[in-house]
């Protein structure tokens, strides 16, 4: 009998759990971008060495512009031209291809009384 009182109480807390989103690190968001490429793109320690800082500093000047939708329409382009100049052709075609499904999510509009997490 006791358990059907706690029911309701375990669906409110799962509940909640269930909207908390990570907020990850701009040298996380770097990290995992590093990892796809790693497995997805096969890239070379070289290329590694070339890309690590280009994506951390994509990371960070996009956190900086959070606010400018312009400004990091601007800064994918530079990333683009950045990865491609570090990319061979087939590995360019399948990063763009990734790249391009990404864009074209819908972007999340919080409205309301609530704040974006």
């Amino acid at each position: 009998m006791k358990l059907y009182r706690w029911l309701p109480v375990m669906f409110v807390l799962c509940s909640f759990a269930s909207y908390a989103q990570p907020v990850w690190s701009p040298g996380k968001r770097a990290e995992m971008e590093e990892q796809w490429m790693q497995d997805s793109l096969h890239i070379t320690p070289a290329q590694m060495q070339k890309i690590s800082p280009v994506l951390l500093r994509y990371q960070q000047e996009k956190d900086k512009a959070k606010d400018s939708d312009k400004r990091q329409q601007q800064l994918m382009r530079e990333k683009d031209k950045a990865v491609k100049s570090i990319l061979d052709k087939d590995q360019y075609k399948l990063y763009y291809r990734r790249e391009k499904r990404i864009r074209a999510m819908p972007k999340r509009v919080y409205t309301g009384g609530h704040q974006a997490y």
